[in-house]
């Protein structure tokens, strides 16, 4: 195969990714049509929780602190949509650089399904954050968010990612 040739990674693949990008697009569109909806839904939710947000009854306090998670909230969901947009590119572009540039079947699948699964699985974590927060609050929200798809899933697409640098490097 000619050096200038670049292999498409797997259909499968190519389709999550795209789909990704899509959600993240709709994510985006839905935040700025829905966001008076999404506010008074978070809002309620969190009022309907006072213990969990440490609200005291004196308006003043709550409201800072409905104030910050309601951003938090709205951050949560930029992050995705930001992220859901970026990942996306990241897996088609990563993936098609390890379908090309790995040599070994082996480590081509590992990489492709790594850099995959990662990078697709990632964005989704800021997603459950925002989702979370009118529930358990900010931090327990993260906490949560963090440790089951934030960290496994990030961490996944790190180690992929500077394990592509590596096969790219020795062309393995």
């Amino acid at each position: 195969m000619s050096e200038s040739t670049w292999r498409l990674p797997p259909r499968g693949v190519l389709l999550a990714a795209v789909v990704l990008i899509a959600c993240a697009e709709v994510g985006g569109a839905a935040m700025a049509r829905f966001r008076l909806e999404l506010t008074r839904w978070a809002r309620a939710t969190m009022l309907a929780r006072p213990e969990v947000h440490g609200l005291v009854g004196v308006r003043d306090v709550d409201e800072q602190i409905i104030d910050e998670a309601l951003t938090k909230f709205d951050a949560g969901l930029r992050l995705f949509h930001l992220h859901g947009e970026g990942m996306g590119t990241v897996v088609i572009v990563s993936t098609m650089v390890a379908s090309t540039l790995a040599r070994s079947p082996a480590v081509r699948q590992g990489l492709v399904t790594f850099l995959a699964v990662g990078g697709l699985a990632y964005p989704f974590g800021y997603l459950l954050w925002s989702t979370l927060i009118p529930f358990y609050g900010i931090e327990p929200g993260k906490r949560i968010a963090e440790w089951a798809i934030l960290v496994p899933f990030g961490g996944t697409s790190i180690a992929a990612l500077w394990a592509l640098v590596v096969v790219v490097a020795a062309r393995l």
